[in-house]
């Protein structure tokens, strides 16, 4: 069996779907390896499939009998990380975000909150270890033939993974301090001794693994031809690179990477973004890299499917389930950033005009046919919430026709890498380069939102006013664009910003009405107490501290 440093990795054995007998140490992993099963027949795409598959639709941090509502695999983290900020308000007195949102102290060494993303991320990248060590690919050898393509898709997941973990545990942002520690580096050679005395990567050092891991999955995934869009081809590669190079302030390999990644793809149309029954459920020509929920996977069939996706994100099932829908715990968009979006702009409507809650209900029900197909649904979620409808999200919908399905209608897809992501890196790359250029090609992305779009109205700074006014307008941009997608505490901590939440007629909840001037000091999560009891070698990060009250209202930023 798998040698363990943590007595954590007891109890969650067998956890993940890759199982067998691999003689390494993975930092609050689960037993992951594959000797008994990697001479079966097909074992080895089987691998590669979970790789993937094990994103999504599972219960990796508890059990079938134990069941956690933000226990849903990857997308679990874009709510985790965009509440920590201002843009998400998670709503309700029993949302399951109000951790990283309002009760920050709890995300401390010692609580599960802290745990929890330590072993979902430690363990997908030990599966895609497995993967690596099955092709024979391991220290980036060359792999068996017919192996190659699996191989590749590790090396780009595990990129991704360490990049996200990077940018989670980081002391400061890469652009503060490149020396700055990040995460503990866990591959496929790595002994139970190194294991025990592991110092975290700095950036530096994390920066050259992962774009070696890019590198090698480029070369791997150079002749791969994918049949959909939810396995990473050598696009997704590109497009890992762009986001790695835009860490590093790499402009000119941003630049470069981010317009490789485009290629092939189209922007989102206003009828695709909009759209009552597709709206950011199925892939479409925009869509880069996506996971989906099936109705097969324990996050759907179990708990009333209450621990996934559609659960916590989509408003208009018509059943009694949902912690969004029908629970009270809804996930508004902040009233400052919604009265920002001029009335232009097309994106405007995946959220309800808080002008509705001043007009009667027979009113608003009218004004809301245009944007949904089941507009008293919506009055639902609000009275759950205890609030208005202004400011509830209509971004994701659920499966086409099936929002009276228990529990098919939350079977969706969701986006892991856009090309409006990719087209905003080169933007953003570009300028910081040239400014006129840089200009021309984030004005070209804002009309296709907004035909009436001006440059140089969307600035604002929060706190931190190093940021040029033009990357402050590409901030605003992705604010926008990827609301709800998991970037916003990545942004604010790459910008070196600050958060507001208090201010005149702000929607945030009373006791999390916090302003800070740089970046808040949640937003470098603490590890778990565990790992740093078993690695001798590791420097800890300070416990998250809590704010004592609200801050006084701003009047300008």
């Amino acid at each position: 069996m798998k040698k363990i440093i943590s007595s954590f990795l007891l109890a969650a054995a067998g956890v993940f779907t890759l199982t067998g007998c691999i003689e390494e140490a993975t930092p609050q992993s689960s037993v992951v390896s594959a000797d008994q099963a990697a001479n079966a027949p097909g074992s080895f795409d089987n691998f590669v499939g979970n790789l993937t598959d094990n994103l999504a639709g599972k219960f990796i941090y508890g059990t079938t009998s134990d069941v956690f509502p933000y226990d849903y695999g990857y997308p679990s983290f874009f709510l985790a990380r965009d509440v920590e900020g201002q843009d998400i308000v998670p709503y309700g007195s029993n949302n399951w975000n109000s951790t990283w949102y309002s009760n920050v102290a709890y995300m401390a060494s010692g609580y599960a909150r802290c745990q929890f993303p330590w072993t979902l991320y430690y363990g997908w990248i030990k599966n895609c270890n497995t993967v690596i060590q099955m092709a024979g690919a391991s220290d980036y050898a060359t792999p068996t033939e017919g192996r190659e393509a699996g191989a590749g898709e590790a090396y780009a997941l595990r990129a991704m993974l360490y990049l996200d973990l990077c940018r989670m545990y980081a002391q400061q942002p890469y652009a503060v301090n490149h020396d700055a520690l990040t995460t503990i580096k866990s591959t496929e050679t790595r002994s139970i001794e190194e294991a025990q005395k592991s110092e975290r990567m700095t950036w530096t050092e994390a920066f050259d693994f992962i774009l070696k891991d890019l590198d090698e999955a480029e070369k791997l995934l150079a002749n791969y031809k994918r049949t959909d869009v939810y396995t990473p081809d050598v696009s997704v590669v590109y497009g890992l690179k762009a986001r790695t190079y835009l860490e590093m302030q790499d402009w000119a390999n941003a630049e470069k990477y981010a317009k490789l990644a485009e290629q092939g793809y189209t922007m989102m149309s206003e009828s695709e973004y909009l759209s009552h029954d597709n709206g950011f459920n199925s892939p479409n020509s925009s869509w880069m890299f996506a996971l989906r929920y099936k109705d097969t996977d324990p996050n759907i069939t179990l708990n009333d499917g209450d621990s996934s996706w559609g659960s916590q994100m989509i408003l208009e099932n018509g059943f009694d389930c949902g912690y969004a829908a029908n629970y009270g715990d809804p996930n508004l968009i902040d009233y400052h950033l919604y009265e920002s979006i001029p009335k232009t702009d097309f994106r405007r409507k995946c959220w309800v005009d808080f002008k509705l809650d001043s007009l009667s209900k027979d009113a608003a029900l009218d004004s809301l046919k245009a944007q949904s197909s089941y507009p008293e649904r919506l009055f639902t979620t609000a009275s759950a919430a205890s609030t208005g409808v202004g400011g509830l999200s209509l971004k994701f919908r659920n499966a086409a026709g099936m929002a009276d399905t228990k529990y098919s209608a939350w079977c969706v897809s969701v986006p892991l890498m856009r090309v409006e992501e990719m087209k905003l890196i080169e933007a953003e790359a570009a300028g910081m380069q040239d400014e006129a250029r840089g200009i021309k090609l984030l004005t070209d992305f804002a009309k296709t939102r907004d035909p009436h779009y001006v440059y140089g109205t969307h600035n604002e700074a929060y706190g931190n006013k190093s940021t040029s006014k033009f990357q402050n307008e590409v901030w605003w941009q992705r604010r926008v664009e990827l609301w709800g997608e998991g970037f916003a505490t990545f942004d604010i901590k790459r910008l070196n910003k600050g958060i507001i939440r208090s201010y005149h007629g702000t929607n945030h909840l009373e006791g999390a009405r916090w302003n800070t001037t740089s970046v808040p000091n949640w937003m470098t999560w603490a590890f778990v107490g565990t790992e740093a009891n078993y690695n001798g070698g590791m420097t800890t990060n300070p416990d998250p501290v809590q704010p004592s009250g609200d801050s006084p209202e701003v009047t300008a930023w």
